[in-house]
């Protein structure tokens, strides 16, 4: 959010004068829309993640995206995938998240980055390396100043990998989050020092070239946002009302941005595969986009958690852990074919910008596989190591 928009781009000046070459940040705030090289602008945007859909099919989820009548991807940062020990990156193959974003350009698509450091996204740690726990004295997410010095490093460079991709340069990244969800993170309150120690690590990186916003949940917005940067909100299906309505009570002259709006939802093992409101969810999102805010969808396409990635809840009093499927029940389901959501939002979107997508383009064929029999078995317990007694979970 932002006082004024001349208080915001003061801030925003001054921050990248310390922190990068002057360069005009393409996607600002006028008034309460945002403005991309001086035109108005309406983020349509839909999550998809680089490490959940096969490089070889990174184009034909872009392209259904495209075609759906979206102008822009959003996607997470995985910082456990591109730095497995200290110091060793991989930014290589299914990891090489600039040519993600460049591809994404390449099919007129705009780039919302989510860097984290934290990323939740049912993913195992929320993105962070285990690597990080054999400090059994560091605090995640805190302000502490050899957790923050772990996070600088990475956002360092992570910002020689893609901070030339900004649209200040010519590439399609237009905005890049601060954190992720913090209100929700329980946490004594440190008056904010974490939240802005994050945003100057992101400036730090070269990321002031972008629009720099803050997401929570509407109950949480004070608790995870700055007052001088914009905040968004994150909502599912059947908490628009109340979500936005509290939106408008915490920042009323601001940009509407549902920087993450819930259509379909993940599982747990034990549980029934998820299915949602479609017809809620249209209506929704139809409202939204006529109001002219902006959005994104969590999640367009899910695909699938590889790796042993699949992470877990914690609800207090129960341990939920994710399946390894990231369906999400989302428009494209786990292989990449439309739904019937699908074409049902991509009419309503085309209704309400008057705006003609692409062709929808078609699906691979699933494969036919032969039966499998299995005739051989061995007793778990015979396979796992001496047992190590501990009143609570060791790291490994």
């Amino acid at each position: 959010g932002l006082a004024s928009t001349a208080v915001f781009g003061l801030l925003a000046t001054a921050c990248q004068a310390q922190t990068a070459p002057a360069r005009a940040t393409p996607l600002r705030v006028e008034g309460s829309r945002f403005m991309l090289r001086d035109k108005p602008f309406q983020i349509l945007s839909g999550e998809i993640e680089y490490a959940r859909i096969p490089r070889a099919d990174w184009k034909d989820r872009m392209r259904k995206v495209r075609a759906m009548g979206l102008n822009t991807i959003t996607v997470y940062v995985f910082w456990n995938l591109h730095e497995p020990r200290p110091g060793e990156y991989d930014f290589s193959g299914q990891n090489d998240i600039a040519e993600f974003i460049r591809e994404a350009q390449q099919e007129g698509l705009y780039v919302v980055l989510r860097p984290g450091p934290y990323v939740c996204a049912e993913w195992d740690l929320g993105g962070y390396p285990a690597w990080l726990l054999k400090d059994h004295d560091l605090v995640l997410r805190s302000s502490q100043e050899s957790y923050l010095r772990q996070v600088r490093r990475w956002m360092l460079r992570l910002g020689q990998e893609v901070g030339p991709l900004q649209a200040s340069r010519g590439g399609p990244i237009i905005a890049v989050q601060v954190e992720n969800e913090y209100g929700s993170f329980i946490v004594p309150d440190d008056g904010g020092e974490y939240l802005r120690q994050a945003r100057k690590m992101a400036l730090d990186a070269g990321f002031g070239e972008s629009l720099l916003y803050t997401a929570d949940g509407a109950d949480v917005l004070g608790k995870g946002s700055l007052p001088d940067m914009i905040a968004a909100v994150d909502y599912g299906t059947g908490d628009a009302e109340h979500s936005l309505g509290l939106m408008h009570r915490f920042r009323p002259d601001s940009p509407v941005y549902v920087a993450e709006y819930w259509d379909g939802w993940f599982d747990h093992w034990g549980e029934k595969h998820q299915v949602t409101d479609a017809a809620k969810q249209e209506a929704e999102i139809r409202a939204v986009i006529e109001k002219g805010y902006s959005i994104s969808l969590y999640m367009v396409h899910g695909g699938t958690s590889f790796g042993w990635m699949n992470g877990a809840n914690w609800d207090h009093d129960s341990y939920q852990p994710d399946v390894s499927s990231y369906d999400y029940d989302a428009p494209l389901d786990e292989a990449g074919r439309p739904r019937p959501k699908y074409f049902a939002l991509r009419q309503m979107i085309r209704d309400a910008t008057h705006t003609e997508p692409p062709a929808v383009p078609e699906s691979s064929p699933l494969m036919t596989l032969p039966e499998v029999r299995l005739t051989e078995s061995r007793s778990l317990w015979d396979g796992l190591p001496k047992a190590i007694p501990s009143a609570s979970p060791l790291t490994m």
